[in-house]
């Protein structure tokens, strides 16, 4: 079964958020990821003040990184947060852009043995023990947070591979085509079962936008092609990210110059995205056509365990968007 989850940005003001977490453990919605993308507010305060108006839904960040906050200081978080919700934490984790994270005076030559570290501290002091070389318990010790599941954004295919070996579960990033993102999961859980892990174990995450409404569906997809020509226009002359999107069968190199282009001067690129390439890339629409889209995400030779839905739209059409999650939600029931 697929989980449908949600993703709030935490750019969103504190009370938007608090809202939409009502509204979400009413609706059914499976998890609440909370972004932090680096300077905007902080992801757990933000949980913190979604677990006391909720009973439900899980709560996760997704993604802070350990170059930030001390191992140690994410493991009291996590403890923190994991008693304030009942037992309903996960902690998502990334290294985080290199050129935000320069801004605050971090500076990693080796990011990924850097944060394959950080990750084996945690998990050591959450567990109540100590990692080799740090002498570091929580005072006093709680056993909750040994319970508390660590996700790890990846994309690249070292990334995948320690995710498969380190992580309770992967985190997959918006815009990856359903190709890629096949391929990333065979990845990391072939890594996982070299490890001795099974690769089963190993819980997929993938980031979805989402432009939905049930009272005006034809606004919902254009305000949807208008997020996806955004997006292309960003991502165009980004060879890594051009490639990435090629790996949709409606995107080639002539597709993402020519909406970028539109865009970005203004002109119609509405017509320049079909239907089909919409749907490749956002779940939108009306409900029948957000199940339909979605359910190109649920195959199960794909691997994925849990859509997280971005709402893509303005901030009035959050409840919309929340709604929809729990109407598709029910569904996968």
């Amino acid at each position: 079964m697929l989980k449908i989850s949600a993703v709030l940005p935490a750019q969103l003001p504190t009370a938007a958020c608090v809202t939409a977490a009502r509204l979400a453990d009413k609706a059914g919605v499976h998890r609440l990821w909370i972004t932090e993308n680096l300077y905007t507010r902080g992801a757990f305060a933000l949980a913190g003040a979604m677990a006391a108006v909720t009973e439900r839904v899980r709560l996760a960040t997704g993604t802070v990184s350990p170059f930030l906050r001390n191992p140690a200081v994410l493991a009291m978080e996590a403890a923190a947060m994991q008693e304030i919700s009942g037992g309903r934490f996960s902690l998502g984790l990334g290294s985080g852009p290199a050129p935000r994270l320069a801004q605050a005076g971090v500076h990693t030559e080796k990011p990924l043995s850097d944060l394959m570290e950080a990750v084996e501290v945690l998990r050591a002091v959450m567990s109540g023990g100590t990692a080799d070389h740090h002498a570091i318990t929580l005072e006093p010790p709680s056993p909750s947070c040994a319970g508390v599941g660590v996700y790890l954004g990846a994309i690249g295919q070292r990334m995948l591979g320690a995710t498969g070996r380190h992580g309770d579960g992967l985190l997959i990033s918006m815009f990856c085509p359903r190709a890629q993102v096949r391929d990333s999961i065979a990845t990391a859980r072939s890594s996982a079962a070299e490890a001795g892990r099974t690769p089963g174990d190993l819980d997929v995450v993938v980031y979805v936008p989402i432009s939905a409404s049930m009272s005006d569906p034809v606004g919902a997809r254009r305000r949807g092609r208008a997020f996806l020509a955004e997006n292309f226009a960003r991502f165009h002359g980004v060879e890594a990210y051009e490639r990435m999107l090629q790996r949709s069968p409606h995107v080639d190199h002539d597709v993402i110059a020519g909406i970028a282009t539109a865009y970005l001067g203004g002109a119609a690129f509405e017509h320049l995205i079909s239907d089909e390439l919409l749907d490749d890339f956002v779940i939108c629409g009306s409900e029948e056509q957000c199940a339909r889209a979605l359910g190109l995400w649920s195959a199960g030779e794909l691997g994925v365990n849990e859509v997280a839905l971005a709402h893509c739209g303005p901030e009035d059409g959050l409840a919309d968007a929340i709604e929809m999650l729990g109407v598709l939600a029910s569904a996968q029931l």
